[in-house]
């Protein structure tokens, strides 16, 4: 992968240490045509690009999409802190990158999203609770703004994931041990930015941190890794749904002393769900199914 000054198709790199600079997205053509990648795929290869070549301590955060219309940038980080910033506040970055937010000492950039000023968040922690409120609960502040306090952290806690809701959605959650489950997202009650927010897993009780959470949709895939390299993608349809008092079921088989340490959202594929699932059969199934075909 070259990084090619004349590429029109641009996106923005955000860092752990404040830094932000453009860099090209990378377009990967599929059986000849014009069609390309699903967003994870690309983001995967510059990921993958990035770690060949790090940056001191830096790595990258997230990729974010150029848009003309009056959007934010929502940033969240590990600790809890949360900013939104117009994006027409990093139109013109210079070669070094520029300042995207002020960090305190031990926390760190975890998660940017594009909004409309009007979406709702969620945000969830490993320790399994999650808080939604409204995205003008946050006022937009400026670049070098630190930002004001999303989730009221225990001990130990940190986030996770940070979201926007969609109409009829579902809350997907995954804990290391390989459980899942999708809760409606009618379930998190809309709150003020700021608080404890409410129970969204039973980690104590369960013997196991939250993983990763997503919002997601029936049409949608969800693509699991564990931290020894398998990787399986599944329908997020074949996920059952459950209350947030429901302990979920086996998304993914792991060998032993494994963990599901990420998950990622992607469109479905064609040809994905058409064979017939029997009667009784767990989403378990179509993981080892998946996982083989890898």
């Amino acid at each position: 992968i070259r990084r090619r000054r004349s590429c029109d198709e641009c996106g923005k790199r955000f860092t752990t240490y404040e830094k932000i600079e453009t860099i090209p997205l990378i377009i990967i053509k599929k059986d000849n045509n014009r069609e390309t990648y699903d967003r994870v795929k690309i983001e995967a290869c510059v990921l993958r690009a990035c770690h060949k070549r790090p940056v001191s301590a830096q790595q990258i955060t997230t990729l974010v999409d150029e848009v003309e219309n009056d959007s934010y940038l929502v940033m969240v980080t590990r600790r809890g802190t949360i900013k939104r910033t117009a994006l027409a506040a990093y139109r013109n970055i210079r070669k070094g990158g520029i300042i995207a937010l002020n960090l305190e000492d031990g926390d760190e950039l975890a998660w940017v999203r594009n909004t409309t000023g009007s979406d709702e968040l969620i945000i969830a922690t490993r320790g399994g609770m999650a808080i939604r409120f409204a995205e003008a609960d946050v006022r937009p502040m400026g670049r070098t703004a630190t930002g004001v306090r999303a989730i009221r952290l225990a001990p130990e806690d940190e986030v996770i994931a940070m979201a926007t809701c969609e109409e009829g959605g579902y809350l997907l959650t995954v804990t290391e041990n390989g459980q899942g489950r999708r809760t409606p997202l009618t379930e998190y009650r809309t709150q003020s930015r700021g608080g404890k927010g409410v129970r969204n897993y039973d980690c104590e009780g369960r013997g196991t941190p939250v993983a990763g959470v997503r919002v997601v949709g029936d049409e949608d895939d969800v693509i699991l890794i564990a931290d020894d390299g398998i990787i399986i993608r599944i329908p997020c349809g074949q996920i059952a749904v459950q209350s947030r008092y429901g302990g979920g079921v086996h998304a993914m088989r792991l060998e032993e002393g494994s963990r599901v340490v990420a998950l990622a959202r992607a469109p479905r594929e064609e040809g994905d769900g058409e064979e017939p699932q029997d009667e009784g059969d767990e989403p378990e199934t179509a993981g080892e199914e998946t996982k083989a075909e890898e």
